[in-house]
């Protein structure tokens, strides 16, 4: 009688979620996609994984508790998108970087627009012609009464645009006013530092 070898034994081992990451657009609130990301420090046991809008961070069971807490080293790596964010340069590190303290099961990272402006071409209803000497307003859709606004003064006859500011999400979207009276309800394209709508005065 032959005696059959022994099945190999597999070890098992358990990974848990630990953290997710997320980087949030602070006026539309959408998750920032095109990340790179790794831990600094790496600890045995330890790893990240890039999503396509979360950073997923998991650890063995039997990982070592780390003397250093780790950080998730993110980076942009969409260079349009982040030309139109605030993204602090650090020294050191790549462009387009953050450095994110894993402190909570749940992280959001908000990330700010640039300030960008609005403008707006007005024309008159029954000839096409520039619509003067009109006060124009971007009212804000959402917060306390009074809600914020920001001036569009007219800059050439019918073309009216405001100072760069950051477009809150407040503003997403907003309410445009010609004399103190709504015409549309109009989005800033965050994708750019500047957005320009073509509209006729029916107010």
């Amino acid at each position: 009688m032959s005696l059959q070898p022994a099945p190999p034994h597999l070890a098992t081992v358990t990974t848990t979620l630990r953290h997710a990451v997320r980087l949030v657009h602070a006026s539309t609130g959408a998750r920032l996609r095109g990340l790179d990301a790794h831990l600094e420090p790496a600890p045995a046991g330890w790893t990240v994984r890039v999503l396509p809008d979360v950073l997923v961070v998991a650890v063995r069971a039997d990982a070592p508790v780390p003397a250093v807490p780790p950080k998730v080293v993110v980076t942009l790596t969409d260079g349009a998108l982040a030309d139109v964010l605030v993204v602090p340069p650090l020294t050191g590190r790549p462009p387009r970087t953050f450095v994110v303290d894993l402190t909570a099961p749940e992280v959001e990272v908000v990330v700010h627009p640039v300030p960008s402006t609005l403008t707006v071409v007005l024309t008159t209803p029954s000839t096409g012609a520039p619509r003067t000497g009109v006060a124009v307003t971007a009212r804000a859709t959402s917060g306390p009464d009074p809600k914020p606004s920001v001036a569009l003064p007219e800059v050439d006859p019918g073309t009216y645009r405001s100072a760069p500011v950051e477009w809150t999400a407040a503003f997403t979207p907003l309410d445009l006013l010609v004399g103190g009276q709504p015409l549309r309800t109009l989005a800033v394209d965050v994708s750019t530092s500047t957005t320009t709508a073509h509209l006729v005065d029916t107010t």
